[in-house]
């Protein structure tokens, strides 16, 4: 049965000698009444207080208290019982210390139940703060019940045990907290460590195994993975105590979807838990997750505080953004080696256009080339073939960048080959270009194909005979302002066998003619209201300046169009030759 006794009385009703009374704090006032405390029981609680206050360590005191009440009546049971609060704030008890009982619950609700039950009287403890809890005693020896000086002496004893279980209770507490602020320094040191050790030139695995040995290390964790996102599939690129990495895809792409931190159960991830998984925290890097790391639990089998979940939620966010830094790292590498690689090609390309060109008497010429990219597809060329005859040529590759340099480059060197066995007397245009389009047909892709103008005039005469496979058609512009179009030729290179032979154009250049050689870059190039530059335009600029030397046609028409042109964008290739007769 429980006994609802105050632990305190009125200053008034304790019965103590001076000397004695000086050894008790306020909050150890002994009580008395009527039936007042013996000589002897007052020694006992001055030396219980003693005792009691010379000790912070709950379990000592809860322990003296037992055997202190267990020797004094003779008792063959007793515990101390405390209380505290679930979180719905229902009031729960727990046994804190037992000696002589067995088969005690956990926890309980019930008090009276429970003293019914193992036959146990309480007294309550209770400090100046709070009620802290009750202390039960068994039948004495004698089945007699308590008398009143017996019930005085155990309530003075429980009001002595209240302070210092408070006592107790506040300095455990303190340590706990010194625990966990000690704790929080280590995994702040462990973090910067972290940060200290990640670098570009480690490996992915390095960065990794790194993570996975920081958090097991202080964490104290059994197992741990950590998998990355590879093309459709999360893959472990780490692992560290687990025999094999814990596979489950549909589960780990359940746990990837998630933002937070997970804490598995049977229920909800059965597959990874009975793989000894505990705990899933996402690895993003600007909210954009990348991986994840699957811990088990600790070797303790404590619960991982959120403390200790925000700390490994740190290091995984540490990691994946070093696993981000070295991506980029190695886009950079990329970058520069390809930007060198199109350095070397762009070298390359220019040394397959004319360095310097031909210098002849009555004619004057000039050239431009201006690729979008640092490679481009145009190709043109002006040489000396003899004395007197002179070979300008201008071709467009279709697309841009390396395949197009590489197939510009091909026809080139066809170019060249068939043209040094140049003989007047023999050399007929329109099989050389055939030649050239049966090369290109046999060597290119099927979606290849180069547009191709050439042309040979003979210096002396004026006469140039010229082939047009599919190029814009170059402008003869006459002294007088007319205009011609060298049409003539057959069908574009690399397209279709030469099943009939290309046709040649034949037009005399007279003093004061020009003769424009052009790729669409310039005719095709777009506004900002995205309108093309047109033939209509570059016809009246040439006509325009049909007076001017060679050089001023060509870079009133290069910057027309760029004027033309957005600033800083350049549609396509621009590639022109400009051939004016004196």
């Amino acid at each position: 049965m429980r006994l609802a006794t105050s632990a305190y009385l009125p200053a008034n009703q304790i019965f103590l000698t001076m000397p004695e009374a000086h050894s008790l704090s306020s909050a150890e006032t002994l009580p008395t009444s009527s039936t007042t405390v013996s000589q002897l029981d007052l020694n006992s609680l001055l030396e219980t207080s003693k005792i009691l206050n010379a000790s912070d360590e709950l379990e000592f005191i809860l322990s003296h208290i037992i055997r202190t009440v267990m020797g004094k009546f003779l008792l063959t049971r007793a515990c101390v019982i405390t209380e505290s609060y679930q979180d719905n704030l229902e009031k729960v008890y727990r046994v804190a210390l037992a000696r002589g009982l067995r088969d005690l619950p956990k926890d309980f609700f019930d008090l009276d139940e429970f003293a019914k039950q193992f036959h146990l009287t309480l007294f309550p403890i209770i400090s100046p703060k709070r009620e802290i809890g009750y202390l039960g005693l068994g039948e004495k020896p004698s089945k007699a019940p308590f008398s009143d000086a017996e019930h005085k002496f155990i309530e003075s004893l429980a009001s002595l045990a209240a302070t210092a279980i408070e006592n107790a209770y506040t300095f455990a507490e303190l340590r706990q907290q010194s625990r966990m602020l000690d704790q929080s320094v280590q995994k702040l040191r462990t973090l910067l460590e972290l940060a200290k050790e990640y670098n570009v030139a480690m490996s992915r695995t390095e960065i990794l195994r790194l993570m996975l040995r920081s958090i097991s290390g202080q964490m104290f964790i059994k197992s741990c993975a950590a998998y990355l996102w590879q093309g459709e599939s999360l893959v472990a690129e780490a692992c560290q105590g687990f025999e094999t990495a814990p596979a489950s895809p549909q589960e780990l792409q359940q746990l990837f979807a998630s933002l937070q931190p997970v804490k598995l159960t049977a229920q909800t991830y059965p597959e990874l838990y009975a793989a000894d998984v505990r705990l899933a925290i996402p690895m993003r890097v600007n909210e954009q997750p990348i991986g994840l790391l699957l811990t088990s639990a600790r070797y303790s089998e404590t619960p991982f505080s959120e403390s200790d979940i925000d700390f490994m939620a740190l290091a995984a966010a540490q990691a994946a953004n070093a696993l981000e830094q070295r991506r980029l790292f190695e886009e950079t590498l990329k970058k520069q080696a390809i930007e060198k690689e199109l350095q070397v090609a762009r070298e390359i390309q220019s040394a397959l256009l004319p360095r310097y060109l031909p210098v002849i008497g009555g004619y004057d010429i000039a050239a431009i080339n201006l690729p979008t990219f640092q490679v481009g597809g145009d190709y043109y060329d002006a040489m000396m073939l003899d004395d007197e005859h002179l070979f300008i040529a201008i071709a467009d590759v279709t697309g841009k960048g390396m395949p197009a340099a590489l197939l510009m480059a091909n026809l080139q060197a066809s170019i060249k080959a068939y043209l040094l066995s140049y003989q007047p007397a023999t050399f007929d245009l329109s099989r050389f270009v055939g030649k050239i389009n049966t090369i290109m047909y046999e060597n290119t892709p099927e979606d290849k194909f180069v547009t191709f103008f050439c042309g040979i005039l003979n210096c002396r005469t004026g006469v140039l005979e010229s082939v047009n496979a599919g190029h814009n058609p170059p402008y003869l512009v006459r002294a007088d302002g007319s205009l011609i179009a060298l049409r003539k030729g057959g069908v574009i290179l690399g397209v279709i066998p030469t099943l009939s032979p290309y046709q040649i154009e034949r037009v005399i250049l007279q003093s004061g003619d020009t003769l424009f050689l052009y790729t669409d870059g310039i005719t095709e190039a777009m506004n900002a209201q995205r309108e093309p530059f047109e033939e209509t335009r570059l016809e009246a600029l040439l006509i325009a300046h049909r007076s001017d030397s060679a050089q001023e046609t060509l870079h009133a028409v290069v910057e027309a169009v760029q004027h033309f042109q957005p600033e800083g964008e350049q549609y396509d290739d621009i590639t022109a030759v400009c051939l004016k007769a004196k």
